[in-house]
């Protein structure tokens, strides 16, 4: 899955930081980068001396942050960057993206224009993440068996590009409409969450389940909180219709509020 990853780059040392980063905790033996910047149209007239200054920008900045032996390619492009981004993702080839969101910016947009996996990286304070990600690893589910599947699937497929073997946390919400129906709606979640809890213990990896009763859309970021991993991962579709947990409120609170890194998976 790792096998070519899209780095979306403007042209600050936010994203240099955000490059070295990426060099250190996502670069396996088979990965290199592609290198992306787009030009907004806007710049009129001035669109190919912006593009020129971006091409010798993102080169010099390659060549200073990635290792010698590191394979890239470098592109940068004039556009709306919302159409280009997933074009550029198909017509490149690329297997994963990486999205690092300066703090205050607002991602969701580019998140959703994605067609293939991402990490989601905020920066905090000047400083992005020191420990791995895949440390321990918070399962955002909404337990419906087709998108559940399609996560469970990708999560297999990453973990086995990366070799990484991290504790998992499956999370949940459930917020019944009346007192009466609880009990039955959080005993078919619980049942749901250990059956998933066994396949993904079947590949060899420490699993553990968080179930809450509330609403998801104001209790959930604050159950991610207190679990603190290391990354959250969440289902997505790319064309922005959210499912039932990651929906509406629910998806874009844990998309705002969400310090660590997120990897999004698109359903």
């Amino acid at each position: 899955m790792l096998t070519r990853i899209l780095f979306l780059a403007d042209v600050s040392p936010f994203s240099e930081r955000a490059l070295a980063w990426a060099s250190e905790k996502l670069k396996g033996q088979q990965t290199d980068f592609l290198l992306l910047h787009v030009v907004d149209p806007a710049a009129g007239m001035e669109a190919p001396h912006v593009v020129r200054e971006a091409e010798g920008y993102l080169e010099e900045m390659a060549s200073r942050v990635l290792p010698p032996e590191s394979y890239y390619k470098t592109l940068v492009l004039s556009g709306d960057i919302l159409e280009t981004l997933p074009e550029t993702v198909r017509s490149e080839g690329c297997t994963f993206a990486l999205l690092a969101l300066p703090e205050g910016v607002d991602g969701l947009p580019l998140i959703r224009s994605i067609p293939v996996p991402q990490l989601v990286l905020r920066e905090s304070e000047g400083l992005f993440p020191d420990t791995g990600v895949f440390g321990k690893l918070a399962l955002a589910l909404d337990l419906e068996p087709n998108r559940t599947s399609l996560m469970l699937d990708s999560l297999r497929a990453m973990l086995s590009a990366t070799g990484a073997s991290p504790e998992i946390v499956l999370v949940h919400g459930v917020s019944p409409l009346s007192a009466e129906e609880a009990p039955a709606m959080l005993n078919a979640a619980e049942e749901a969450l250990e059956e998933i809890r066994d396949e993904i213990a079947s590949w060899g990896l420490e699993v553990s389940t968080s179930l809450l009763a509330g609403d998801p859309a104001t209790d959930l970021p604050g159950r991610i909180e207190e679990i603190a991993p290391s990354s959250l991962a969440v289902g997505l579709p790319a064309a922005g219709e959210l499912g039932r947990l990651v929906l509406g409120s629910v998806a874009e609170g844990l998309l705002e509020s969400t310090r660590c890194p997120l990897v999004v998976f698109p359903l």
